[in-house]
């Protein structure tokens, strides 16, 4: 039995994507510059796309690899971007050369919301798992997971000045959270529906977003709630102490004890004229302009007014109730007009975009606000608005629509000469070309709705089938409609090249195939000559049921046609009389396609099953079933199917996301290519063969290459089944653990497991020389003179190194700081001990003392009950503590004093601007004083 080759297939290049509407649109500044309104990042299913939006160009591309992108954030310096995916992993990458620095893995679920504290140096990720982890970027390790939540985190917020975050869940709760005593202090209950995004405005007022029309103001750590300027009425002063006391009743106030006993957190009001569900709130950095979407086209914006301006509005409001008291009747109402939340905000005119809103952001410079918006339809525009006057329009400056359709791709189709891609979706159908190693829209043809297409030979003119029955055709040199031909009652379903290339077939809703000719109208009309290219109409054929897929055979002898009974027919192509019928599938017919010697044909269906039937006798050969991943009814069902040029291996796309390749001789699967997010619609295959094209939901074209490198089937099958075994497991029970509110930061991933499996075997080899070099003193002092040494190990001359622990020490410093907690915690105890063993040698070395003392922490804090019991490993935590003991304490005298230092320094500078300031102030002031003491001089 001889073993098949096969080459594999590899995914090349992804376009398609403006922007996926997965994530969020931040602004950064790049190339050194300040913070403008020219660069956006946005998430392109697993990749990040940086765009200058003023010259239309994809700057940069910060790689993922298979989840999409489902959040992303800055820091302050805008130096770092950090990345959240569904599959929970964090990515952290350098805003200037788009390089991945570290990735952090402490999700179960999707990334839901990240947050970077001012310094930049701690990240805040939140997940759809309830969970929070806060990571040090700068040590490239997680501190600690605060669970609380019951619901997906939907945003977190750094309160430095108290040391505090800010969390927000879909389970209605706003929870603060003390980093330093890593608890939840306090609360707030009083929400009704989820809370789907947080602000922070004017350093003490919380804006809290909610799955409804109301949006909530909180006053927090204000501790000037009860002076008179405070917006709060005498209501809400009552029930808010109406509220302490009854939390008191039942011990909900422990914060007062343990955090803070001056914190409080008073319900404001909301905002006015708020008529849509929020979905978003976004502050710009300056704290001038509010903006709320709710995931329809508007976007509503408020004028965060400054302390003039709100006495302003309020004395103007004041005015107009005093006119309309004397103007009533009761002239015995003395109610007392307060200053309310709303006095605060100013209502600017809403923005109407052109789609639903995915994201935006607001950048204003000298009152004019830039507010840049991610649609839903594969767009991105900005929008200006003047905010001195609430009365002002928004006026769209700015947009990147091009690279992309607005909506899913229908259709493809190579050229013949396998240079250009034709794709089409509901408005228009694009060409794309390769320009310097990156496939770009040439040409952007508008059409209403199409459905299928095809490319005429030549690849001068294509064809487009659309759902009001008409078959356009296109000039894609000039870019124009050449004529339009009323080809369907219904929509027209499929196109396919009649045998010869000299016509079209096509199938519609209205059960019937007609069969096209290609025709030339050439001739002079005042004076103009024309030359029109058209379709003729040769003959028609009337089939029971709406027509599907319409596919000759290579040979040009057969003619394959599937319907919605679930049934392909097989034709003569030539007399068009039914040879056999194909039946098996349970639901309609989807995709078919027959291979090149026109001996197989193969058919997809929703039922999830691919058939391969012999075109000689109409009989299945094989029932292949799609298992997909995930086991959804959603899932189900094949989309699209295409045989590779010249061989009976073939393509399919299905709805689970997943492109296969299979051998229709050996019904094999040979490899699965993951990539797309969504379900895939489209797939075309060049005519040579060396790519595939597929099309999705998601927005995205990819073309996956043939290469050169050989595939083994058997270890293919190997691999796959080894990643579905190392998915990721929940968080193991950490013993003495019983504070259910915080757990260790990392989870059990394959890096891990690696690192572990590395780890023992660096342990085992470690121990192994050891023994042997004790040996062999033990043979040198029997024998009183110098033996011969023992042989090197050849690993030893791999790492340069001359004995076992500079060995482990080069083992152990290759560890990453995200991935050695993990490992240290799936460290089995047998080997606890040894690697004790080797810290110990370390300190007494005087070797990488922060590494030891941040591993001896750790397993000491994790096994401390087996420590306790254990005999064997008092003398080496004994002799850990008398080298690290010392060693830390000269580390923490050298930060105390380098702090010193650098404290001092810093005073003797304030001192010296203090002076300076000083000096100018006194400079202007006798400035002033000579000009007053000027005498005037009278001309009269």
């Amino acid at each position: 039995m001889t073993t098949r080759q096969y080459l594999r297939v590899a995914p090349s290049e992804i376009f398609g994507v403006v922007g996926s509407s997965t994530a969020n649109i931040i602004p950064l500044k790049c190339y050194g510059q300040n913070l403008t309104d020219n660069f956006f990042a946005v998430p392109a299913c697993e990749n990040v796309y940086l765009w200058n939006l003023r010259t239309r160009e994809k700057n940069l591309v910060f790689n993922g690899e298979k989840s999409a992108v489902t959040c992303l954030v800055a820091d302050s310096s805008h130096k770092n971007i950090a990345v959240g995916y569904a599959d929970g992993v964090v990515r952290i990458f350098s805003v200037q050369d788009g390089s991945c620095l570290v990735s952090f893995i402490g999700h179960k679920t999707a990334v839901s919301c990240l947050t970077f504290e001012d310094g930049g140096s701690n990240l805040a990720s939140g997940g759809k798992d309830s969970e929070i982890v806060i990571w040090n970027v700068t040590d490239e390790t997680g501190l600690f997971r605060l669970k609380g939540h019951k619901g997906p985190i939907s945003k977190c917020l750094f309160y430095q000045s108290k040391n505090c975050l800010i969390s927000s869940s879909k389970d209605t709760y706003v929870k603060f959270w003390d980093l330093g005593t890593q608890h939840c202090f306090h609360t707030l209950i009083g929400s009704q529906y989820e809370i789907l995004d947080i602000a922070l405005i004017k350093g003490s007022m919380l804006v809290t977003g909610q799955n409804s029309q109301k949006l909530s103001l909180w006053s927090i750590f204000d501790e000037n709630n009860d002076s008179d300027n405070s917006p709060l009425s005498k209501k809400q002063k009552v029930d808010s102490l109406e509220k302490k006391n009854f939390d008191g009743l039942f011990g909900d106030d422990e914060d007062e004890g343990t955090f803070n006993a001056n914190f409080k957190a008073v319900e404001l009001g909301g905002l006015p004229n708020l008529e849509i569900k929020t979905c978003s709130i976004v502050v710009d950095p300056n704290e001038r302009v509010i903006g709320i979407h709710g995931g329809t086209k508007f976007i509503r914006l408020y004028k965060i007014l400054k302390e003039e301006e709100i006495k302003k509005q309020f004395n103007k409001r004041k005015a107009k109730a005093k006119r309309k008291k004397n103007i009533a009747e009761d002239d015995n109402d003395d109610h007392e007009i307060v200053r309310t939340v709303e006095d605060e905000f100013q209502t600017l005119k809403s923005i109407e975009c052109m789609s639903k809103v995915d994201s935006f952001c607001i950048f204003i410079k000298e009152d004019i606000a830039k507010i840049t918006v991610l649609l839903k339809n594969n767009t991105i525009v900005q929008y200006e608005l003047d905010v001195k006057h609430k009365h002002n329009d928004a006026v769209l400056c700015q947009s990147i629509s091009i690279p992309g359709h607005r909506s899913f791709v229908r259709s493809l189709s190579c050229s013949y000469d396998g240079l250009s891609i034709l794709s089409v979706g509901d408005q228009s159908a694009k060409i794309w070309r390769s320009f310097k190693g990156e496939q770009r829209c040439a040409t952007t043809l508008p059409c209403n709705a199409a459905l299928c297409s095809v490319f005429v030979p030549g690849n001068n003119h294509c064809i487009l089938g659309t759902k009001n029955g008409k078959l356009d055709i296109f000039d894609i040199d000039k870019q124009t409609l050449t004529s339009s031909v009323d080809g369907h009652d219904g929509f027209v379903k499929c196109i396919c090249l009649s045998p010869g290339q000299i016509g079209i077939t096509s199938g519609g809703s209205d059960k019937e195939v007609k069969f096209w000719d290609f025709e030339h109208i050439r001739g002079d009309k005042q004076a103009e000559s024309i030359n029109m290219f058209t379709l003729a109409l040769r003959r028609k054929l009337q089939m029971p049921e709406e027509i599907l897929c319409v596919k000759y055979s290579p040979d040009s002898k057969r003619l394959a046609i599937a319907l919605l009974d679930s049934t392909v027919q097989v034709l003569f192509a030539d007399s068009l009389k039914l040879v056999f019928s194909l039946y098996g599938h349970e639901f309609p017919v989807t995709c078919l396609d027959i291979s090149y010697d026109s001996t197989l044909i193969i058919t997809g269906s929703n039922d999830r099953t691919i058939r391969i039937w012999s075109m000689e006798f109409g009989s299945c050969n094989k029932r292949l079933k799609i298992a997909s991943e995930k086991d959804l009814p959603s899932d189900r069902g094949i989309t699209c199917l295409q045989f590779m040029p010249k061989s009976h291996l073939f393509f399919s796309g299905s709805k689970d996301h997943i492109v296969r390749l299979w051998d229709a001789d050996n019904f094999e699967k040979i490899i699965t290519l993951r990539g797309h997010q969504d379900e895939i619609t489209a797939m075309s295959v060049s005519p040579d063969g060396m790519y595939v094209v597929t099309a999705s939901k998601d927005r995205s074209i990819r073309t996956w290459e043939k290469t050169k490198e050989p595939l083994v089937l058997e270890e293919e099958q190997e691999n796959e089944a080894e990643e579905k075994g190392n998915e990721a497991e929940d968080l193991p029970v950490i013993p003495g653990e019983v504070n259910k509110e915080v757990a260790l930061p990392g989870m059990k991933t394959p890096l891990t497991i690696k690192t572990v499996d590395t780890l023992i075997e660096a342990l085992d080899l470690y121990k192994t020389e050891v023994e042997q070099l004790e040996d062999y003193k033990l043979n040198c002092e029997k024998a009183g003179k110098e033996l011969p040494p023992p042989p090197v190990h050849p690993i030893f001359f791999a790492y340069r190194v001359n004995s076992p622990i500079e060995y482990m020490r080069k083992i152990v410093l290759r560890i990453k700081p995200s991935e050695l907690e993990g490992a240290l915690l799936h460290l089995p105890y047998n080997y606890v001990l040894d690697f004790l063993k080797v810290i110990s040698e370390f300190a007494e070395l005087g070797w990488e003392t922060e590494f030891n003392e941040k591993c001896a922490t750790f397993l000491v804090k994790i096994h401390f009950g087996q420590f306790l019991a254990s005999t064997n490993c008092h003398q080496v935590i004994e002799k850990l503590r008398k080298n690290l003991f010392q060693q830390m304490y000269h580390i923490k005298d050298m930060v105390g004093f380098t702090k010193m230092v650098s404290n001092l320094h810093q005073r003797t500078i304030e001192s010296r601007e203090e002076v300076s300031m000083y000096t100018d102030l006194m400079k202007k002031r006798r400035r002033s004083r000579k000009k007053i003491q000027q005498p005037i001089v009278s001309f009269s």
